[in-house]
């Protein structure tokens, strides 16, 4: 993904397709649960990709703020946590989606 913070800074367009890209990853791993394991965990893979979807406008929302006061510094802190909340949900919904797998 990113070597570094500006790298994430460089297109706000870009940072929303990774965004886009990491939800429908979750999202397509939850059908391929459903599809080989039929109605096993269906109530739990639907949560899970609602709470992906739930995350991902939010991401886009937070991506799309425009009034920062302090200029540079609060910009580069707003994105990077931005971007630390994003791999982080990203890792955990994957891994209860996996998880689900082994049950």
């Amino acid at each position: 993904m990113y070597n570094k913070l500006s790298d994430i800074m460089a297109s706000k367009k870009e940072f929303k397709k990774d965004i886009n890209f990491l939800t429908y990853e979750i999202i397509a791993r939850g059908f391929i649960h459903l599809e080989f394991f039929g109605d096993r965990n269906t109530e739990d893979v639907h949560k899970i990709i609602g709470e992906a979807v739930a995350a991902r406008n939010d991401y886009i929302s937070r991506v799309n703020k425009k009034t920062f006061k302090d200029g540079a510094k609060e910009v580069k802190v707003h994105f990077r946590a931005i971007y630390d909340d994003l791999l982080n949900t990203t890792h955990d919904l994957l891994e209860r989606i996996d998880k689900l797998d082994i049950e």
